[in-house]
């Protein structure tokens, strides 16, 4: 209900904000109220706390597609320029290549949280069938409400809360891999400049004579130059839009992760380990894919300084180096994602994550052990 196309109808429309009204705005509500009454006792507070900032980074990511629909539509005509197509069989073939990751990408994630869904909802209704246990509403128990109205109204709660739990999964896997995929583009796209660039050569047997080979030689160079304006564009226009999201995501994440690892310190049920530890990879691989697209994305992009060096440039005449020479000056900045400029997208920031919560980890035993008297 946040991406319709380029093309859409007011019946849409009502049935887009109709849906957003009742799914994300009244359900995030609802959770608000919810953290609010629930009562101050850490084991309870744990789960309800986990849930509500991860709607803080679902709520976000919602607001900013449709926020920025109108440059998501202008990143999608840059995708389908002819310079990110492919001009032989080998540059075609890296860029199907990582389509067919991507592709396959998207399947896992989907495939492992429709898994994750229907082990949360259906599993527990069957086993209240089966062994007659108590059934709990799925996301939070709604604290706000008497007990009377929760049992009285437990189907309707139940049915609200498991249906908003699968949109805002489908949320999660769709805009996540979408986030992935404008990243994992620019990677591929880089690959293709660099094999380009390394393969600036001249055939020994094509009969030219060197004028002609210079001339076809600072034709392909420019062709490059040009492909790489165009993804300079490219990604500034992701850098754009992905700039609130993932500071906000790398945010929520941290503060999850540091809420379920102590979490897993107070853990009383098999039950409960299970739900924090799952929970806790994906929260590591939230952040942990786009971590290591951004440090690829700068890698490829560093590279470029030595496909050109390493292409034929020795016997070119002076315009080619020139051109050449202004390239890779350009080239020697590598091409960096942040959020809102405060952190690179990279492997060194996800480290970073992984050392504060650790610390924070590290910090509560400490604070247990005090407490218990054994320090």
């Amino acid at each position: 209900a946040i991406w319709p196309g380029k093309l859409s109808n007011k019946f849409y429309k009502y049935f887009s904000f109709m849906y957003i009204s009742i799914n994300l705005v009244i359900y995030n509500i609802l959770l608000t109220i919810n953290l609010i009454y629930t009562p101050k006792k850490i084991e309870m507070l744990i789960p309800e706390m986990i849930f509500f900032f991860t709607e803080v980074s679902v709520t976000v990511k919602v607001l900013m597609t449709i926020v920025n629909r109108k440059k998501i539509i202008v990143i999608l005509d840059l995708m389908n320029c002819d310079e990110f197509k492919g001009e032989d069989f080998n540059t075609s073939y890296i860029i199907e290549k990582d389509i067919s990751i991507y592709k396959m990408g998207w399947k896992i994630n989907a495939t492992l949280s429709n898994f994750a869904y229907a082990s949360l909802i259906f599993l527990p209704i069957i086993m209240s069938f089966i062994w007659n246990t108590k059934l709990e509403l799925p996301t939070c128990n709604y604290y706000f409400l008497s007990d009377d109205i929760r049992d009285d109204y437990f189907i309707y709660w139940f049915i609200y809360q498991s249906f908003g739990m699968y949109g805002h999964m489908m949320y999660n896997v769709n805009i996540d891999t979408f986030i992935a995929g404008l990243i994992f583009i620019a990677v591929s796209q880089m690959k293709v400049l660099n094999f380009k660039l390394l393969n600036l050569k001249v055939n020994a047997n094509s009969g030219l004579d060197e004028k002609e080979q210079d001339r076809l030689q600072t034709l392909k160079l420019t062709k490059c130059l040009e492909h790489y304006n165009i993804l300079l564009r490219y990604c500034m226009s992701i850098q754009e839009i992905l700039d609130v999201i993932i500071f906000v995501q790398f945010a929520m994440a941290s503060i999850i992760i540091c809420v379920t690892i102590y979490g897993l310190l107070l853990l009383s049920t098999n039950k409960s380990l299970m739900f924090m530890v799952s929970y806790l990879l994906a929260m590591l691989c939230q952040i942990f894919i786009p971590s290591f697209l951004g440090t690829l994305l700068s890698f490829e992009s560093e590279n470029l300084v030595f496909a050109g060096y390493n292409s034929e440039w020795i016997p070119r005449s002076e315009k080619f180096k020139k051109i050449l020479k202004i390239f890779m000056e350009r080239a020697k900045t590598p091409i960096v994602l942040t959020g809102l400029k405060l952190f690179p997208l990279s492997l060194g920031t996800f480290t970073s994550v992984m050392k504060t919560a650790s610390s924070f980890l590290t910090l509560v035993r400490n604070v247990q052990d005090r407490q218990d008297g054994k320090i």
